[in-house]
């Protein structure tokens, strides 16, 4: 009896314990564990959305495709996709992964994959024969596959289907220069077809341990209702650097970062969560706290802002990061030959606070002076700014601005270090006090600033929303548009015209480390607050596709690398 029990409440255990493992899409099974990217793409989410809001989505695919395709055509296509085998109904995700070092390295290569659902094989067999014609299928024991247009793979099993491309790291000695269009190739990688094979096999056969579904953030993640996700594998990236620095990968061994994204009426907003290793959390734990200083912006004295950036940190973080990838003594070394005596990297970070903050204000475009004419560009942007980076210890910053005034780059004047005359001919102005350290663009504006003559204008409601967030930024596009001047007759012009007609600012935000993960969130609003922004979003793009087709016209070749096949885009659901 004592036996029975005792297995009665072993399976109930193990019924238990997987009936609380959340569940996961099937098809992210398919992904490796260590995609450095994976992004998720609900598809009927996103459907439903194109359809309330009417969106002509074939005549974006015409314009991007470069194609003469006529709406019907479009349709058409649409009909075929919807006839391919290829579940619509089901998330598609797109999964990265660098072999070799990837790009970082300059030899390796990085694999995109595209996975989605399956509903029938032989619509999909069907499908794929008539758009390429001379693809050949080939069976496996789990899967088949073909090639198609010479260097991407389809491989599809029961119930899932997989594209896949390969791309090589630039080098100049890989570029092809293709007469009969007059534009550059990259090449094909060799090997490329049978390396994807390679890959497919692989992919099909995957354990769950090691595919990005046996991850729990990204379990958490997959559980989260969005339009679309980012997940971002900061280990995987780490590990591919070619940096001398042996403890760095453990300091970011399990560090993900987790975004959900959300097309609403009037705006594209992002929610994301970043995870960090033990070592790591310990670590931004120990010196968590400090909050963007908000009135280090309140004073620019300008009534047209671009745009800003503040954030706050604690200096002695850096030191603790550098003294667990054993590199202080390097860095103090190094430190020490420069400034001629004993210094540490702790000395130099005690001279700052650990708050920054940039402003930008009043970008124009101005035309070119007569001797830059014939440029490939007839205007130049011009701005304002300032730099303000709070002192901390006003004796070691001292010691380092001395250093610089040895070095002929400033000149002490009473209290106050600025730029030596040779280093003003660049156009900024520095100076730093026993207060701040300022950069700027003109005098004009670090007068007014320090003076605090005048109140930024500001939007009360972005300003609330960053209170209390440990680093903040904003951008103004409708204002950064307003000072592009169109350039006599030409096709960017419309593109310039829309954007104006369809953008208005981004705003993000960060807060302090919860003890478990880093909340962030970013919001891209537009002018149009009762359209969805999807909406919104795919008439700029449609817009902008257009400028590119035309552009080709006039520069044949000019946009070879930009055309989308329109026969493997995705349609909206038929209306």
């Amino acid at each position: 009896m004592k036996s029975i029990r005792l297995c009665l409440l072993l399976l109930l255990s193990v019924a238990f314990i997987t009936s609380c493992k959340k569940a996961v899409p099937k098809q992210t099974k398919y992904i490796p564990k260590n995609a450095i990217f994976v992004a998720t793409i609900n598809t009927k989410s996103l459907q439903s959305k194109l359809a309330k809001n009417q969106a002509t989505i074939e005549n974006i695919v015409k314009s991007m495709s470069g194609s003469d395709t006529t709406i019907s055509k479009g349709k058409q296509e649409w009909e075929d996709i919807k006839n391919s085998g290829v579940d619509l109904d089901e998330n598609i995700y797109v999964a990265v992964v660098n072999k070799g070092g990837g790009m970082s390295t300059g030899g390796g290569t990085v694999v995109t994959s595209v996975i989605g659902g399956l509903k029938d094989a032989g619509k999909l067999e069907a499908y794929i024969k008539k758009k390429d014609p001379t693809s050949e299928v080939r069976k496996e024991k789990d899967y088949s596959y073909a090639t198609v247009k010479g260097d991407n793979m389809v491989a599809w099993g029961k119930d899932v289907i997989i594209m896949m491309s390969y791309q090589k790291s630039f080098s100049p000695n890989d570029m092809q220069y293709d007469s009969a269009t007059g534009s550059f190739n990259m090449g094909t990688p060799p090997n490329a077809t049978n390396n994807m094979k390679s890959e497919m096999e692989t992919n099909f056969n995957l354990k769950e341990d090691q595919s990005v579904a046996s991850i729990p953030e990204f379990r958490d993640l997959m559980q989260e209702k969005s339009d679309a996700s980012m997940w971002v594998n900061s280990s995987a990236s780490m590990g591919d650097l070619p940096l001398p620095l042996p403890r760095l990968k453990e300091l970011f061994s399990n560090s993900f970062t987790a975004a959900k994204i959300n097309f609403e009426d009037g705006k594209i907003t992002m929610n994301s969560k970043s995870y960090y290793s033990k070592e790591l959390r310990d670590i931004i734990k120990k010196y968590s706290g400090p909050t963007a200083d908000l009135a280090l912006v309140e004073n620019y004295p300008s009534d047209n802002i671009n745009g800003f950036g503040v954030f706050s940190f604690n200096p002695a973080m850096i030191n603790e990061l550098v003294k667990y990838l054993e590199v202080g003594g390097m860095i103090d070394g190094y430190l020490t030959k420069m400034m001629g005596s004993n210094y540490t990297l702790q000395d130099a970070l005690k001279a700052i606070k650990g708050d920054f903050a940039v402003v930008v204000s009043d970008l124009k475009t101005q035309p070119l002076a007569d001797s830059l004419r014939g440029m490939p560009m007839n205007s130049m942007p011009s701005f304002k700014m300032i730099v303000n980076i709070p002192v901390g210890d006003k004796v070691q910053m001292s010691r380092l601005m001395d250093k610089l005034v040895e070095m002929q780059m400033l000149v002490k004047n009473n209290n106050q270090y600025v730029l030596s005359p040779n280093m003003q001919r660049m156009g900024y102005q520095a100076v730093v006090d026993d207060k701040n350290l300022f950069i700027a663009s003109d005098q004009a504006v670090l007068d007014q600033y320090k003076s605090k003559s005048k109140k930024a204008n500001l939007n009360n409601d972005v300003m609330n929303d960053f209170k209390n967030k440990s680093g903040v930024g904003y951008v103004n596009i409708e204002s950064i548009l307003n000072g592009m001047s169109p350039t006599g007759n030409t096709p960017g012009n419309d593109v310039l015209r829309k954007a104006k007609e369809t953008f208005k600012d981004i705003k993000v935000y960060t807060d302090n480390f919860n003890g478990k993960f880093v909340e962030g969130y970013g919001e891209l609003r537009f002018k149009n607050e009762k359209e969805n922004s999807l909406t919104s979003l795919l008439g700029f793009i449609e817009t902008a596709s257009k400028n590119v087709k035309t552009n080709s016209r006039i520069m044949p070749g000019a946009s070879d690398d930009l055309q989308i096949d329109s026969s493997i885009m995705p349609r909206p659901p038929a209306r």
